[in-house]
């Protein structure tokens, strides 16, 4: 029997939400239908939202934008084991990776179908915690261990040195809590202003990413098993790639945007997004079954700080063009249930 629920329907590139009831059905076989109390804006929604970015050229509209949340488990599908009607969970979806689910599995509403492999337990962890954690924590560990190939915690050489740049920023700050837990030695760039806060959550040296001879004093500091751009500009790749002169590879948030050398490759996809992709199945299972959640019950990386906006669906509008305008600070909350 289906139920009704609001959701932010997307109409189209270029135009705003509408807020609206629509009817949300039971879920599929190995699907848990969720009931959303937490979402975080991440600049990928926004640019999607208000410039027509990315993904969204390939949604079939009407559509709900987001692929994270937070909530209570409503109803469990048919051939679901492990979670069960009441259970606080973390969860991702398909929303951008397959066109067809995206209307059901967008988590710019109060309810949700997600599949079951995607949702972690968080215990008593308040939602907003665990929303803000999940994306930009799974960002910079994919990107690390998924995609360049460094092992899981307590598996590392401190002689085996990771570069992060842009370490300032949520994906940046757990890529360097990450590699540290690995038991690698991490050097990052930074703000100056920031540089307490990085030795505390695990770099030895934080070099201003805005100093004229950054490239020479991160040379002095490696040469670096992995290197990783958390702000993936122009800027930051060509002074990945010239710490490479026999070349290699290092990660970015975003996409190819100055030359490169030849030998040096960037690797570059929608790192969040990989559990949602059957090749990467080992890895799916150890974020959600595994790491997420002993993350959340122990408390082992320090939380990026957030706003909570009020006014729920109706509020994603303003904040996400406030997010696309770089007006905010930290990253925005919303409840879908307000």
């Amino acid at each position: 029997m289906a139920t009704t629920g609001h959701a932010a329907v997307f109409l189209g590139a270029g135009q705003a939400l509408q807020v609206t009831d629509i009817e949300v059905g039971r879920p599929a076989p190995g699907e848990v239908l969720i009931r959303n109390h937490a979402v975080a804006l991440q600049p990928l929604d926004a640019k999607m939202l208000i410039a027509g970015y990315g993904p969204a050229t390939s949604m079939q509209y009407p559509a709900a934008l987001g692929t994270g949340g937070a909530g209570v488990v409503e109803e469990v599908g048919e051939g679901v084991g492990g979670l069960k009607v009441g259970d606080r969970v973390a969860f991702d979806t398909k929303a951008y990776v397959t066109p067809e689910k995206n209307r059901r599995q967008g988590t710019w509403q109060q309810l949700v179908s997600c599949d079951a492999t995607t949702v972690a337990k968080i215990g008593d962890v308040p939602f907003e915690q665990a929303v803000m954690v999940d994306f930009p924590l799974q960002t910079a560990v994919a990107a690390l261990h998924v995609f360049l190939g460094m092992g899981v915690p307590g598996s590392g050489k401190a002689e085996d040195k990771v570069l992060i740049w842009g370490a300032g920023g949520a994906v940046g700050s757990y890529a360097v809590q990450y590699a540290k837990s690995v038991g690698h030695t991490v050097v990052v760039t930074a703000s100056p202003r920031d540089v307490e806060r990085q030795k505390r959550i695990g770099a030895s040296e934080v070099v201003d990413y805005k100093s004229a001879d950054v490239v020479e004093r991160l040379r002095e500091l490696g040469p670096y098993k992995y290197l990783f751009t958390a702000s993936g500009d122009a800027a930051s790749q060509k002074a990945l790639a010239a710490l490479l002169p026999n070349g290699g590879k290092f990660a970015s948030v975003l996409p190819g945007a100055a030359e490169l050398p030849q030998g040096v490759e960037i690797v570059y996809t929608a790192f969040s997004q990989a559990a949602q992709k059957e090749e990467y199945g080992d890895w799916r299972d150890f974020w959600y079954q595994q790491y997420l959640p002993e993350v959340l019950a122990k408390n082992l990386v320090e939380p990026v700080k957030f706003t909570k906006v009020d006014g729920g669906l109706a509020a994603l509008q303003q904040a996400n063009q406030d997010v696309f305008d770089g007006k905010v600070r930290g990253k925005l909350v919303i409840n879908p249930q307000e």
